[in-house]
């Protein structure tokens, strides 16, 4: 039972500590994934802005790109059998209603520069041109990488026609734009500081970047080799960008039936700098929090490691005290059966030896059934009735049965010695007056549970009933009867029936005392 208990605080205090450090790891678990929360939203926050803004550099490329188509076919068709007869006014017709911005030009088949709506330079020649280079091999439309335009001198790119005549290639018509042109698509996007907008040929070479700097063409690049191949848009992080080594996001997307990329890179840096200062600012406010969990933590630990150690002392006491109890009874016990042993040598009548020694019996059968169940505080009559009734029985050695009819009520320490001595006492008149010459009989043995410390005592036999004179209330089971009925506080009668019925109301603790009787 003390082991038990004692498994039982230990317990107690180990659930105690691991409750606290799952309360603590629970607090860092959401904190934790509050953080992981807000770095995920930071990356989508990043994507999302990466993908809308190369939506919309690709819208504008692609509305570039068939403005250009649109000028290119109608320059073809003011061309009539050789570009040596064009129309110069008609040419500038063409650029009424196109952007200021754009520059038309006409090539020869030997690449001369035939005109330009920009300031005329003659004797140019653009045989090194790529573009043109893909026209005289046979391309109908031709996209270039970054050119120096002519005759202005700026950075660009450039869109080219085939012109043929009589299925013969009698040079080109192209339509210039200047790397400006990509600020006008961002106008009303609002870009991270240290942000570009790119266009990229699909091979990888830079046609125009926005802020202008000298980038490197990204031939071979993993955007190209790897991402494009997986599909013609998306978003990737980068460690180094290409332009300025620094981390960034980059949105790509391939506009659609032209051979140009729009491409999109936003420094993270900005994004994970706010993410960290939230962060930092969630901390100073959680840090104490953590810190004030942590020491009130420690100090529960502490107090229930005292509470622990103080309850493993009381228990020790306990123990000793459940020992000296246990050998006390022990030891009374044995003196009882010791007295018993001691009348049985005496020269006294053998009435009286009979009366003490079922008393002496009694008890001590009360006390061998308190120590050998450990029960000091609240003994269950139940239990302890049948073992004191049936050791009287079995000292005056009469065939009588015992019927019980016991409720379970408890008897505090102070209570089980007199209702031991009652029960004992009154059977023994019951065995002693109810069935004279040996004859058999039946005791009924019944208790009723009042809930309130006591209960209705009934012992009832089928004899042949009390003297008819009675039995002299100056015997000593009488008075011994008197004074046990008054210890327990209360109230006995013996009652006519068909043999004798003692009736009795009695305390079984010292509440019962208090309580109203019934």
């Amino acid at each position: 039972m003390s082991l038990s208990k004692s498994v039982q605080e230990v317990r107690a205090t180990s659930v105690s500590v691991i409750f606290l450090v799952l309360c603590l790891a629970a607090f860092v678990g959401v904190f934790t994934y509050f953080l992981a929360n807000v770095a995920a939203q930071t990356k989508i926050q990043l994507e999302d802005d990466a993908a809308s803004t190369t939506q919309v550099v690709a819208t504008n490329g692609l509305w570039m790109n068939q403005l250009a188509i649109q000028t290119l076919r109608r320059m073809d068709s003011l061309i009539e059998d050789s570009p040596l007869s064009v129309d110069a006014e008609a040419f500038g017709k063409i650029m009424e209603d196109r952007p200021p911005e754009l520059i038309v030009s006409l090539i020869d088949a030997d690449a001369n520069l035939l005109f330009s709506s920009a300031r005329f330079m003659p004797g140019v020649n653009l045989r090194e041109r790529d573009y043109f280079q893909s026209i005289r091999s046979g391309a109908a439309f031709a996209t270039s990488a970054k050119v120096v335009t002519q005759p202005r001198g700026r950075e660009g790119f450039v869109f080219a026609k085939r012109l043929t005549r009589n299925n013969v290639f009698v040079g080109a018509v192209a339509v210039a734009y200047p790397n400006s042109v990509l600020e006008s698509f961002v106008r009303d996007v609002e870009l991270e500081a240290g942000a570009s907008i790119s266009l990229f040929r699909r091979d990888g070479r830079l046609m125009a970047r926005y802020p202008h700097t000298n980038v490197p063409d990204l031939v071979g690049d993993v955007l190209f080799t790897e991402h494009l191949e997986r599909g013609d848009s998306g978003t990737f992080f980068a460690d180094r960008s290409p332009s300025d080594g620094q981390p960034k996001i980059l949105g790509y997307r391939a506009i659609q039936g032209t051979d140009m990329v729009a491409v999109v890179a936003i420094p993270t840096e900005g994004a994970w700098g706010r993410y960290r200062a939230e962060l930092m600012s969630i901390l100073v406010i959680v840090a104490p929090i953590c810190v004030a969990l942590i020491i009130v933590g420690l100090w529960i630990w502490r107090l229930l490691r005292r509470d622990a150690a103080h309850a493993e002392e009381l228990e020790t006491a306990n123990e000793t005290n459940m020992m000296l109890f246990r050998e006390i009874h022990h030891r009374v016990k044995n003196n009882l059966q010791s007295v018993q042993s001691l009348i049985r040598l005496q020269d006294i009548p053998e009435a009286a030896k009979l009366d003490l020694q079922s008393r002496l019996g009694a008890m001590a059968a009360m006390h061998e059934h308190i120590y050998r169940r450990d029960e000091y505080e609240d003994i269950d009559a139940h239990d302890i009735v049948p073992v004191v009734i049936n050791e009287v029985v079995r000292a005056y050695g009469k065939p009588v049965e015992i019927i019980y009819e016991l409720d379970r009520c408890y008897v505090d320490r102070d209570h089980i010695t007199p209702l031991s001595l009652l029960l004992s006492e009154v059977v023994t008149n019951a065995l002693k007056y109810a069935f004279p010459d040996g004859r058999e009989g039946r005791i009924r043995i019944i208790m009723n549970d009042f809930y309130n410390g006591r209960c209705q005592l009934i012992v009832a036999d089928n004899g042949v009933g009390m003297p008819k004179n009675g039995v002299p209330s100056t015997s000593m089971g009488l008075r011994l009867i008197r004074g046990v009925v008054a210890q327990m506080g209360g109230t006995y009668e013996y009652l006519p029936s068909a043999g004798t019925r003692f009736e009795a109301n009695i305390a079984l603790s010292a509440v019962g005392h208090h309580a109203e009787h019934r």
